[in-house]
């Protein structure tokens, strides 16, 4: 019996999380987390760690597309 068949989705699916995962577990991420979470604490916002959590992965990541796209990779 031979290998089982991953198409290329699961391919882009895996790297996609190994990106995330390792943005996540940085120091940079949990440091802004923390940063935003206290923030966003003072200003009474409902899920200030949840929000927190999401911006700082979205400033992370966006950073890390603009910085693949002008390195041209």
């Amino acid at each position: 019996m031979g290998l089982p068949v991953i198409h290329e989705y699961h391919h882009n699916l895996k790297r996609v999380v190994q990106q995330i995962s390792q943005i996540c577990l940085s120091e940079e991420f949990i440091s802004l987390a923390k940063e935003l979470e206290a923030f966003y604490a003072r200003t009474q916002a409902e899920r200030a760690a949840v929000i927190a959590f999401q911006d700082a992965l979205y400033a992370l990541i966006a950073q890390n597309e603009i910085e693949l796209h002008n390195s041209g990779a």
